[in-house]
């Protein structure tokens, strides 16, 4: 098995920098220069416009061009003066007078279910190692909300600061057992939710949390809890055989 530094080391200069362009975090969710700013391939961008994006992941957050398009541009043209050094002047002329316009894309999550439910352990890990947990279940509802807010921020914060989170969702599976819930379930007004646990891993690679479930949305996975009845018998009478 190679190391990554073994595996750079069998590419080229280009091959390691498209790696890293592909990888880097350009704030808003958006990891390598995706169609997210300008809703077209990279190929098919302006210098100019590539230039904007190169001035936002030295720090995402402060040149995030949805809440801070002034100090952006300000950085695209600190990097486009840096072209008079290499001798292309006429060219930074030209440059530095396109004006740039956004053209955001819709984004589309795949798994809308499972996102949700990775975002609420992702906030009871920061809760844990905030020290805010137990706030978060104080009898006081002054100090819940507070305690809230300042889990939000955090987590918000941590979110943005390019973080990258890895699961172990199986999408084929995730994909199956969606078609199965609406297929099994009909148009009727019945609900229901589906959680695959890999046994020998005991990893989550699979969860629906709904018939035509909604980010954000109420979970019926992990959020709609029930007694378990009879079908705890099972588990009670055959699990301790194994």
């Amino acid at each position: 098995m190679f190391s990554t530094r073994e595996v750079l080391l069998k590419k080229s200069k280009s091959e390691i920098i498209e790696l890293y362009m592909n990888a880097i975090y350009f704030h808003n969710g958006v990891y390598g220069t995706s169609q997210f700013y300008f809703s077209k391939p990279t190929a098919e961008l302006s210098k100019a416009e590539l230039s904007f994006l190169a001035a936002i992941p030295n720090n995402p957050e402060l040149y995030n061009p949805l809440k801070h398009f002034d100090k952006t541009k300000k950085r695209q043209e600190r990097i486009l003066k840096q072209m008079v050094a290499e001798g292309k002047q006429n060219e930074y002329k030209k440059l530095i007078k396109n004006t740039i316009k956004l053209d955001l894309s819709t984004s589309v999550d795949l798994y809308p279910d499972y996102v949700t439910y990775t975002h609420q352990e992702l906030k009871n890990l920061v809760a844990s190692s905030e020290g805010l947990t137990k706030s978060l279940q104080s009898s006081d509802e002054a100090t819940r909300q507070q305690a809230e807010v300042e889990l939000n921020k955090r987590g918000e914060k941590l979110l943005n600061s390019g973080v990258t989170i890895h699961t172990p969702l199986d999408t084929k599976l995730q994909t199956l057992s969606k078609t199965a819930i609406q297929s099994k379930i009909g148009v009727n007004d019945i609900e229901g939710a589906i959680v695959v646990i890999q046994h020998h891993t005991h990893e989550l690679v699979s969860l629906i949390g709904g018939k035509d479930y909604k980010k954000n949305s109420f979970n019926r996975a992990y959020q709609s809890y029930r007694q378990p009845g009879s079908a705890i018998k099972p588990l009670l009478d055959y699990a301790p055989l194994y």
